[in-house]
C-alpha cells in the first residue's frame, strides 16, 4: 500500500504562493474590466464596430428601410432661392438636393423626395433646362410652376414625368399662401406629392434608376481632411455657400450668405451627410433675360466629402438619361455612407476654398 506523502512548505513559501494567487486574481479582474469597458484588443474592437449591411436600402440615399416598407416614387421639386423666399420649407427632409446658378447671378435648388415627412415644401418656382437632366436620371416626377421656353421643350421632347402647377390639376397638389408675397408663396407637401404619384399611376411603378453605392461601413483612403468648404457663386455674394464639418454629428452644417441655412419647418440649421461639389464648364448666357445653359454631360472634376474627409475625384454622365457617377482619383466608384446628399454644381472657374 502506497504511503501518502504530505509536502510541507516552509512558512515563507506559503506566503509567496498566497500572494501570487491574489495577484493572478487581481490581474484577471483587471483584464475582464478592460474588456467590458473598452472592447478588448484593437482587432476585436474593429470587428465589433462593423455594422451589418442592409438588405432593403432606399435607392436615393442608401438609408436602410424597415423590412416590408416599400420604396416611394421619387419626386423632384424646384425650390426658390430668392432672398424673399428665405428660409425655405422642407429642404432638410429631401434625400438629394441640387444647387446651382440661374439667371442674374442667383441660384435655385431642386429637392428630391422619396421618403420622410414634410408638411410644407417650397416656395416652388419654375423649371430650368439643366435641372431636368438630373430629374431624368432619377426617373423622377418633376414638380414645378412654368419654366423657360427651353426647359418646357426639354420636358416634352424627353418625356419627363411632368407635375406642372400651372394646369387645371395644379390646385390638387399645390397651394398659395397669402401670408407670403408672390411669386414666393407656392407650396406643396410630401403628402400631396405622394397623392400625385398615386393619381398619375406612379406609386406602384418601380423607377428606373442606376443607384449609387452605399455602405454603413463606408470608408475612404483619402488622407486629406477638411473642416470647411466655401463656394463663390456670383459677385452678389448673398448666394455664396459654405459647409462646416461637425465632429459631434459627423455631418456638414450649411451656410448661405454667411448665415446658418435654416429649414423653416423646424427652424434648425440644415445638416448634410454627403457633400458633392461638381465642376462643370462655364455657363452660356442665352437671352436678354440672362437665362443660362450648363453642360452637365461628359466628364469633369469633383470633390466628394463625407466623414470629415475630401476626395478629389471625377464625375461622368454619358447622356441625358444616364446617372451622373462619381469616382476617386484611382477610378473607383465612390461608396457613400447612407444619408442625405447635397450636390453643389459649380460652373467655370469660380473659387472653391477648402480649409
Amino acid at each position: 500500500m502506497a504511503k501518502k506523502i504530505k509536502i510541507k512548505f516552509p512558512k515563507l513559501i506559503k506566503i509567496e504562493l498566497i500572494a501570487g494567487l491574489i495577484l493572478a486574481i487581481f490581474l484577471l479582474i483587471c483584464h475582464l474590466a478592460y474588456t467590458i469597458l473598452y472592447g478588448g484588443s484593437t482587432a476585436s474592437k474593429t470587428e465589433e464596430t462593423k455594422v451589418e449591411e442592409c438588405n432593403n436600402r432606399r435607392i436615393l440615399d442608401g438609408i436602410c428601410l424597415d423590412n416590408g416598407l416599400a420604396e416611394k416614387y421619387p419626386v423632384a421639386v424646384m425650390i426658390d432661392n430668392h432672398p424673399d423666399s428665405w428660409p425655405q420649407f422642407g429642404l432638410s427632409r429631401a434625400q438629394i438636393v441640387y444647387n446651382t446658378l440661374v439667371e442674374g447671378g442667383q441660384t435655385r435648388l431642386m429637392a428630391v423626395y422619396a421618403g420622410g415627412l414634410a408638411e410644407r415644401i417650397g416656395p416652388i418656382r419654375s423649371a430650368r433646362p439643366y435641372y431636368l437632366g438630373w430629374a431624368k436620371e432619377l426617373d423622377a416626377f418633376y414638380g414645378h410652376s412654368g419654366g423657360s421656353p427651353e426647359a418646357i421643350n426639354i420636358i416634352k421632347k424627353n418625356n419627363v414625368k411632368n407635375l406642372e402647377e400651372a394646369t387645371s390639376f395644379g390646385p390638387l397638389y399645390f397651394w398659395r399662401d397669402k401670408k407670403f408675397a408672390g411669386p414666393h408663396n407656392l407650396f406643396t407637401s410630401t403628402k400631396n406629392l405622394e397623392q400625385a404619384s398615386v393619381d398619375f399611376n406612379l406609386a406602384t411603378t418601380t423607377p428606373i434608376i442606376e443607384s449609387w453605392q452605399f455602405s454603413e461601413n463606408s470608408f475612404t483612403s483619402a488622407t486629406e481632411t477638411t473642416t470647411r468648404v466655401a463656394i463663390t457663386y456670383s459677385t452678389l455674394g448673398i448666394f455664396d455657400v459654405s459647409y462646416k464639418y461637425s465632429t459631434s454629428t459627423n455631418n456638414y452644417l450649411r451656410f448661405q450668405n454667411s448665415a446658418p441655412f435654416i429649414d423653416a419647418l423646424d427652424n434648425k440649421q440644415i445638416e448634410i451627410k454627403n457633400l458633392i461639389i461638381q465642376f462643370v464648364p462655364a455657363e452660356i448666357h442665352l437671352d436678354a433675360e440672362d437665362r443660362l445653359r450648363l453642360n452637365t454631360l461628359g466628364t469633369g472634376s469633383a470633390f466628394i466629402l463625407f466623414n470629415g474627409q475630401i476626395i478629389r475625384g471625377t464625375w461622368r454622365k454619358i447622356d441625358f438619361n444616364s446617372r451622373t457617377k462619381f469616382f476617386d482619383a484611382a477610378g473607383g466608384e465612390i461608396i457613400f455612407p447612407p444619408g442625405n446628399i447635397w450636390v453643389e454644381v459649380v460652373p467655370g472657374s469660380r473659387e472653391v476654398m477648402v480649409e
